[in-house]
């Protein structure tokens, strides 16, 4: 049976998450919000998308001074920036914002809050700047040209299936590529973690950096991320991440791939991971390891966690929540490894506007309404109620994208496996166990 939903609660929330916020913090909130509703008016300027996809630039390689040299390709991403303006990135953020539609910013803003409480949304940015309201702006601003540029909102609406047969357009076997990846086992998802987390896991020993091209890995990195955030929402606020390093060699290591992940999660998905498991670490990691510790943010550095055996893992995350490839043991399969499911549907860049979409989009109108109104009110020290309201406020959001969400997120393998499901009764079920008891309906929790 699916969990119950829980009734609103204020109870055993963290300090600085949305029910337990100081009058300080809730004024700050306010600030940020009324900033953005300002941006979203902005006209920008006019862009042309271009028509003919990019091509791989050349550079001349060895040689004397040029002669004998050869003409090799230079690895340039064809589909990530390929619909924006390139100073949209390039400029400072205060210079790039201007030239953005704000049409185009409030878009990508509600795909980024997607299923969440759009409150925790903005709280995520807040925390990460200390509750500096100009720092957080700044932060969520870089994010959101950020997000337009890498197609972030593309490659949720697609889903997998939609985004293979639009890379295969933008780069001949270039989807297929990506396709291999999603499921080469290199990537995966699953848990919980004991702190009933959704866990990335991280098979290290079956990247080799030379199989496919850097943008692919980033395409998989955001594909995956942009799944898990379907399970980062109260309680479980952020994922684990598991690095499994056993049988990892040089030949492994991608450092372009590691400086990506860590600048998406120290700059683009703030509080979005709670933990960090570096397993099996080999001493030839040490070398690695070494160059990679002046990357990391102070914030990211103070989660990560070594194992050195299966023992010390599951002290974090039990053993049947491990895919074979940790335990060992393959009578002991995760749902994902068990489960047998078709590939999944393509998604549409353009949603029909079924009943549940237009319910959405007006309970999305309402949200703004009422938050344009909340945010120009004093804040009061310990308003319970003012706390009570706001989370209803996001429930109801909440409750009505999921109801859409079908028709606007790209299904996934996960989907198709029954981790992820969405009801026709518009409900969100996460199931991480191999038959219904471990199924949590969280279309509600706010």
């Amino acid at each position: 049976m699916a969990a119950s939903p829980n009734n609103i609660s204020l109870e055993n929330r963290l300090e600085g998450y949305v029910g337990n916020l100081s009058a300080a913090q809730t004024t700050a909130l306010k600030q940020l919000w009324i900033k953005l509703f300002a941006l979203f008016k902005q006209e920008g300027q006019p862009y042309v998308v271009p028509t003919k996809p990019a091509q791989p630039e050349t550079k001349a390689t060895g040689g004397f001074f040029g002669f004998g040299a050869k003409v090799e390709p230079v690895q340039k991403d064809v589909f990530l920036g390929a619909t924006t303006d390139e100073k949209w990135l390039t400029l400072p953020e205060e210079k790039a914002i201007e030239l953005i539609p704000g049409s185009m910013l409030h878009k990508t803003f509600w795909n980024l809050v997607a299923t969440d409480n759009p409150d925790a949304s903005l709280c995520r940015f807040l925390r990460a700047r200390k509750w500096d309201c100009e720092a957080a702006y700044k932060m969520l601003i870089n994010t959101l040209r950020w997000r337009l540029v890498m197609r972030v909102d593309e490659i949720a609406s697609l889903g997998e299936s939609g985004l293979r047969d639009l890379l295969n357009k933008s780069l001949d076997g270039m989807g297929d590529s990506f396709i291999k990846q999603v499921h080469s086992g290199k990537a995966t998802l699953g848990g919980p973690d004991k702190a009933g987390r959704v866990v990335c896991f991280i098979n290290v020993q079956l990247h080799h950096k030379e199989e496919q091209s850097l943008e692919v890995v980033k395409l998989l990195t955001l594909y995956i991320m942009e799944t898990s955030r379907l399970a980062c929402g109260y309680p479980m606020n952020n994922a684990g991440l598991v690095f499994n390093l056993e049988n990892f060699t040089l030949s492994n290591m991608d450092f372009e791939f590691v400086k990506f992940l860590l600048g998406c999660l120290e700059a683009y998905y703030p509080e979005t991971l709670g933990s960090c498991y570096i397993h099996k670490a080999p001493w030839v990691f040490s070398t690695v390891w070494a160059m990679i510790t002046p990357l990391l943010d102070p914030e990211v550095a103070s989660k990560i966690v070594f194992t050195k055996d299966l023992e010390e893992l599951t002290k974090y995350i039990d053993v049947s929540n491990l895919p074979v490839i940790i335990t060992g043991n393959p009578n002991r399969k995760t749902k994902d490894e068990s489960t047998k499911a078709d590939p999944p549907a393509p998604g549409t860049l353009n949603p029909p506007q079924t009943p549940a979409v237009v319910a959405f989009l007006g309970a999305l109108e309402k949200y703004e309404i009422v938050t344009k109104a909340w945010a120009e009110t004093q804040t009061v020290e310990n308003d319970t109620e003012d706390a009570i309201r706001r989370l209803e406020n996001g429930r109801a959001y909440r409750v009505a994208r999921i109801k859409a969400e079908k028709d606007l997120r790209g299904p996934t393998i996960y989907h198709a496996k029954g981790l992820v499901k969405v009801t026709d009764e518009g409900r969100l079920i996460l199931d991480f166990g191999v038959d219904s008891s471990g199924q949590i309906d969280v279309t509600e929790c706010v």
